[in-house]
């Protein structure tokens, strides 16, 4: 017998109502005779709404659970055959619309074409009337004659919306918070060998989670290094620890990464939150010479337990793992391993549900252990008060309620989940009505169900019956996700969508605007609760049971190549196996399947073998087909079987074309090719997908890959995310009129070659609104057709295209790129864009003077080569703009006196330019200039408009500006603040520069060795940190970097410095690495990275060794170099952990005494003398392959191919001098 809340058929009934109501509109079916089946169809919903409702609310729903579940079927059945009747007119329609129709009697044709669809209705018709009849009968043997009301008082009744209660004070448990903060904080739980850690254990919903959350974000916390969180969720199978690990180690990564960003805005809290399902992409190795990573930050090869140790190393550590199920204690041994290298003072908390979580018993392993039992009944009401009526226990007792709370709280049975959820749920619901909830629905809790999940299901099911159908449909489809899957709200939102679970319900509302707030609403009643720190939402794991309930028989995940039994009535599957095939004969049994879904991220793509093309012909009624991550390289042509598709994911897969059978899918609202390298074009017909609104594709397609968009895109009027509109001849479907209607579109929107633009105010860019970011961009002079200006010349079109092109006032980014014209459209010059906040302009070569008006929320001006620009405004209306950036402007002479809010200035290029605005305002700024030959220097008198411009400045870069010779007297002044300084001198015979600033990074470029000479001077002489005055010096200086210094003979070794990394780069005159003043290991005692690249003079290095604490050691395109030292050179280096050598084609040979144990990795390229030495031969391998044939990664040619791990320090290291 089916469950009777699996069997409720209120929520899909109304659907499909809607849907019939909306198809007898259409003119089509009175000449094709559908009229008089469409209504007979209607009038039978009508009779079997009364029988829905009596069965719903009668006492004994479960007497006729068969009959409703039968009826179920049956309107689902009516919804597929209405489904494809709509699909049939929208493609009749569209033939109509292009002529294809056959000239005669085509009403009467589209009749006889869906024969099937006329006897499927005749056939729904009679299983109304079988159900109706049979349900008669059982209710009068029932006598349940006189309950028809109950269902008409159920539909005026529904929750009103409510704000949401996620992040209010928890109620309760203050003496187990204090609890565990005082164990966390203690030094006595700390062992040598053992991490320390508590487990908080307790039944589900009775508020482990929300008690560990409190805890991490307690400030009395702050103390650690590094706060991570991760959700394990381990329930669907046997824990990964491999996973976790890896988790750890990202987060350790991110969060030095946040707190090296967060320490240059004078932060130090690093938390981190996430989820072990989370897969990230590979690493992105930044370019920027700021961003190399030292040695002591990049992963080692090796097993993944010693790159954890190596992440986690003398790192303090609040780890919190939540929601964990094994209870292995091996897993915890080899978690425990993994952490023994951070500090003494790293904690773990873990939270599960049994008392034995990890193996970790009270009774088996002596720790801290924090059991959950039930909410006391007062802390209970508490709860219950702050989400029934928003306030407290006095407010019940004013209220008149206190007594009916107290018995709603005793039947929640002091599990906090429940109470929370039935608050929420009686908040709208009138007091009165509250008993009858009471002494009705939960007096069953006890009667009727023993044990504690059954009571806690019954009573958040109680939940369910009081949503209206539409979030009823919405909460039941999230049933086919995995426990702990984590929720995008706008991917959800798109699959509700495909399935009709939304309909607007206001004039101007969207689907996907409809779609968030039903989302909004489940999620302020607890349906979902938003991952901290995160956008993310999970479900608890009872209210998926009650969605698995709820949605019975119609959800399946599908975990092995062999499953068992799949019910043949089952609507939607979720496949989490890696081959279909051997559950394809299964799954092809569903002929009334509606979801192919795949939630979980993988590695290894799935693997569909031959069965897509016998699925698509038997699978007819999908309206979801994820095929992500699978091994798909090609769609067959039976895809245009699946007509009711609303959305196809083919992201992460091989394909590389989309066939044109795609392009009679008229139903398709979304399709996502993310991440698909080989895709190389859109199919011409795409226009055909009416009613397609997302099109989701990476920028990189659009930019390399698809030169123009296909023809006519602009029949998609409901489309809402296109990059790129490639401007051309109108009679070809490509001209600019196209995007007249589409005014959807949201996000950044890219309109290409407007030099062929014709009547451009009909591309009505005012009526878009949701689009934030527009590039208008011209074709170059070169490639202009003159032809088409009628009579124009460039300037004059540019510029009324330009004006024509207005945008929407919401508009926050504009970039204009070659526009030919010589004013400023009046849009601009008056300030329309109030909420613009950054300007590009590029290529503008005309323009010679830039009218902006008042801009309240400009942030970031950026010009480049605008050959003509005279000036900017003196005084400039932008009071918030920080970033100003002008690149190649040679005529440019004016730039705005004074700008308040700067942080970040960069002249380059501008031949014309003598100076620039006052810097007085600059706060943890940028300064650049480079290429300025006549700018004078700074304006005003250094010791007043400067005087704190050195506790502002964290980057100064000075290249090639002859006329400026030093900076301000005044430039550095006192700041023990800020430690992350960066100055770059570039092609400056000499330029002071004042020793009391805390420099970090210095680097000097193409100037002489004296200028060299006298930096060292400077950093030697202040190394003891703190001078007569009081100041911080030199001493904090962590890289120094010199390339392009000709005369250059060898490094200085006279002072001793403290620096940690050294990069020396293009010196072509460098013989020595070091000069012979003193050892480098007394001179350099601090050095972790030495990298040299491009020295061809140099060709030994130094006979005393290598500083000692050197880790990574990068040498590349040293021509000459013939030996790395004496035989022990590196062996006595016992932090090494990785040398590159690239391009060194007379190195002969490894040290004698080979590396140190403490080498992880190894990368040999373009060194043939080298690689023969350790490469195969006929005696086998060469004579120093026993020096690195331990070493855990070798990059070698010829050797072994390149480790899957990203060694980011020499990545970083090598990329870094390409820009010197």
């Amino acid at each position: 017998m089916a469950e009777p809340i699996s069997a409720l058929a209120s929520p899909i009934f109304k659907l499909v109502v809607q849907k019939l109501a909306l198809l007898i509109q259409d003119e089509i079916f009175t000449p094709a005779g559908f009229e008089k089946d469409v209504k007979t169809l209607q009038d039978k919903f009508m009779d079997i709404q009364k029988v829905i409702e009596d069965a719903e609310e009668i006492p004994r729903r479960s007497k006729v659970a068969d009959l409703l579940e039968e009826l179920k079927d049956a309107i689902y059945d009516a919804e597929n055959i209405l489904d494809m009747l709509s699909t049939e007119v929208l493609i009749w329609n569209e033939m109509r619309q292009v002529n294809t129709c056959p000239p005669v009697a085509p009403d009467w044709i589209f009749r006889l074409k869906n024969r099937s669809i006329v006897h499927g209705i005749h056939e729904i018709m009679e299983r109304f009337d079988s159900i109706r009849s049979r349900f008669d009968s059982k209710k009068a043997l029932l006598n349940l004659v006189g309950e028809d009301s109950v269902g008409k008082e159920k539909e005026k009744r529904g929750p009103a919306r409510i704000s949401s209660v996620m992040d209010l004070e928890v109620v309760g448990r203050v003496k187990e918070k204090r609890e565990i903060i005082k164990m966390l904080k203690s030094s006595g739980n700390s062992v040598d060998g053992r991490v320390s850690v508590t487990t908080i254990t307790g039944m589900g919903g009775i508020g482990k989670t929300v008690l560990a959350r409190q805890v991490y974000h307690d400030r009395e916390l702050d103390e650690f290094d590094i706060k991570s969180w991760i959700s394990v969720s381990d329930s669907e199978g046997p824990i990964n620890m491999s996973t976790i690990f890896d988790k750890i180690i990202d987060a350790c990564a991110k969060a030095k990464k946040a707190d090296k960003d967060s320490k240059l805005a004078g932060h130090c809290d690093v938390k981190i939150w996430i989820s072990v399902t989370d897969r990230e992409g590979p690493m992105n190795v930044s370019r920027s010479f700021e961003n190399i990573i030292p040695a002591k930050d990049y992963i080692p090869g090796g097993s993944l337990e010693s790159k954890l140790q190596h992440s986690v190393e003398g790192l303090k550590l609040l780890l919190v793992l939540d929601d964990v199920w094994t209870e292995n204690l091996e897993d915890w041994k080899e978690l425990e391993k993994g952490l023994l290298t951070a500090h003494n003072g790293t904690r773990v908390i873990v939270t599960g549900r049994s008392e034995n979580v990890f193996g970790l018993s009270p009774q088996n392993v002596p720790i801290p252990h924090i059991p959950l039992g039930k909410l006391p009944h007062e802390e209970c009401l508490k709860l219950f008060a702050r989400n029934a009526i928003k306030g407290d226990e006095s407010d019940l007792v004013n209220k008149d309620v206190k007594a009916i709370a107290d018995g709603i709280v005793s039947k929640c049975d002091g599990l906090p989940l429940a109470v929370e959820v039935i608050g929420c749920l009686l908040r709208p619901q009138a007091r009165h009505k509250w008993s009858g909830i009471l002494n009705n629905d939960l007096a069953k809790v006890e009667e009727e169900y023993r044990d504690e999940k059954h009571r806690t299901l019954f009573v958040l099911r109680l939940s369910y019956f009081h949503l209206p159908p539409e979030l009823k449909r919405c909460f039941s489809f999230c049933s086919i996700f995995p426990k702990g899957h984590e929720f995008d709200k706008d991917e959800l939102v798109k699959l509700w969508m495909a399935h009709s679970l939304v309909q607007p319900s206001k004039l101007a509302e969207t689907l996907e605007e409809k779609g968030r707030r039903c989302f909004d609403r489940l999620q302020e009643l607890s349906f979902f609760q938003q991952q901290p720190e995160s956008e993310k939402y999970r479900m608890h794991d009872y209210l998926h049971d009650l969605a698995e309930l709820v949605s019975g028989k119609y959800s399946c995940i599908v975990k092995g190549e062999n499953p068992s039994r799949i019910d043949p009535k089952t609507h939607h599957i979720a496949l989490m196996c890696e081959k279909v095939e051997g559950a394809s004969k299964s799954i092809m049994k569903c002929k009334k399947l509606r979801t192919i879904l795949m939630p979980m991220s993988r590695n290894s793509l799935t693997d569909f073998g031959k069965t897509l093309g016998k699925m698509f012909q038997t699978l007819k009624y999908l309206r979801v087909l994820d095929l992500s991550s699978s091994s798909v390289a090609k769609l067959p042509k039976t895809l245009a079987e699946l007509k009711l598709l609303h959305y196809l994911n083919l992201s992460r897969t091989k394909i590389k074309w989309l066939p044109n059978e795609l392009c009679s899918l008229l139903n398709l609202q979304t399709l996502k090719l993310l991440d698909c390298p080989w895709l190389l074009g859109l199919p011409k017909g795409l226009s055909r997908l009416i009613n397609l609104r997302h099109l989701e594709i990476e920028e990189a397609f659009w930019k390399y890959r698809c030169l123009r968009q296909p023809p006519n895109i602009g029949r998609l009027t409901s489309l809402q995310n296109l990059h790129k509109f490639c401007v051309g001849e109108a009679k070809k479907g490509f001209g600019i009129e196209q995007l007249k209607g589409m005014n959807d579109l949201e996000g950044s929107l890219h309109i290409m070659e407007l030099n062929k633009a014709e009547r451009a105010a009909e591309a009505n860019l005012k009526n878009k609104p949701r689009v934030q970011v527009l590039e208008l961009e011209w074709a170059s002079e070169t490639k202009r057709e003159i032809s088409q200006l009628k009579g124009k010349t460039p300037d004059e079109h540019d510029a009324e295209v330009l004006e024509d092109l207005e945008p929407h006032s919401s508009l926050t980014k504009l970039r204009v790129h070659r526009y030919c014209g010589k004013r400023t459209p009046s849009w601009l010059s008056r300030g329309k864009l109030q909420l613009l906040k950054t300007l590009i302009l590029e290529g503008c070569q005309n323009l010679e003077t830039l009218m902006l008006g008042r801009q309240e929320n400009l942030e970031v001006i950026c010009i480049k080569n605008m050959q003509k620009l005279r000036e900017l405004p003196a005084q400039l209306e932008c009071p918030l703009l920080h970033t100003l950036k002008i690149i190649n402007c040679p005529d440019l002479i004016q730039l705005p006196q004074s700008i308040p809010k700067l942080r970040i200035l960069k002249v380059k290029k501008c031949n014309s330019l003598k100076a620039i605005p006052s810097l007085s305002a600059i706060y943890s700024g940028t300064l650049v200039l480079v290429d300025n030959p006549v700018l004078e220097g700074f304006p005003g008198n250094y010791s007043v408009d400067f005087r704190d411009l050195g506790a502002r400045i964290w980057r100064c870069m000075i290249t090639n500006c002859p006329k400026i010779h030093g900076l301000p007297a005044k430039y550095y002044n006192s700041c023990r603040a800020s430690m992350n300084r960066k100055l770059e001198i570039g092609e400056c015979e000499s330029i002071y520069f004042d020793p009391s600033e805390p420099l970090t990074q210095l680097a000097i470029d193409r100037c002489r060795s004296h200028t060299l000479l006298e930096a060292m001077n400077i950093i030697s002489e202040y190394k003891f940190g703190i001078t007569s005055d009081s100041v911080v010096s030199l001493h904090y200086l962590q890289s120094l970097s010199i390339s392009n210094i000709s005369d250059l003979i060898s490094f200085p070794t006279k002072w001793e410095v403290q620096i940690t990394s050294l990069y020396i780069s293009a010196c072509k005159d460098l013989e020595d690495l070091f000069d012979s003043e003193q050892s480098c290991k007394g001179s350099l005692p601090r050095l972790v990275n030495l990298c040299i690249r491009d020295c061809p003079k140099l060709s030994n290095f130094p006979e005393e060794g290598l500083p000692p604490k050197l880790e990574l050691l990068v040498i590349q395109s040293c021509i000459r170099l013939e030996s790395l030292g004496p035989p022990d050179t590196l062996k006595d280096l016992t932090s090494l952990a990785d040398v590159c050598i690239v391009d060194c084609p007379k190195l002969q040979s490894f040290p004698a005494q080979g590396f140190p144990s403490s080498l992880q990795h190894l990368r040999i390229r373009d060194s043939p003398l080298l690689t023969e030495k350790v490469s195969k031969n006929e005696k086998g391998r060469g004579p120093d392959w026993p020096k690195i044939m331990n070493i855990p990664y070798l990059e070698i040619d010829e050797v072994r191919p390149s480790p899957a791990p990203v060694f980011a320090s020499c990545s970083q290291s090598l990329t870094c001098f390409k820009g010197h």
